[in-house]
């Protein structure tokens, strides 16, 4: 990921699970975080127009995602 893709209102959710390959789609997406299955840096995912912005990142460089229990992806910004 690119940091201008995590700047101004920040990257969707949904199509951070897109980018990284946990969800297949933007609507099977939309489904999982409000089934409860989504957390971002350890954090359950509440609603699917969350947004990924700069302040989310880990040490200012990573963003964690996990889908249920053992689907992780780590998302790196440049």
């Amino acid at each position: 990921m690119t940091a201008d893709q995590l700047g101004g209102e920040g990257l969707p959710l949904v199509e951070a699970l897109v980018l990284s390959g946990l969800s297949q789609s933007k609507g099977q997406a939309r489904k999982d975080v409000e089934g409860g299955g989504v957390y971002v840096n350890g954090d359950r995912a509440t609603a699917a127009t969350d947004r990924l912005a700069v302040d989310r990142t880990l040490h200012g460089r990573y963003v964690l995602l996990r889908k249920g229990r053992r689907n992780y992806a780590l998302l790196s910004v440049a």
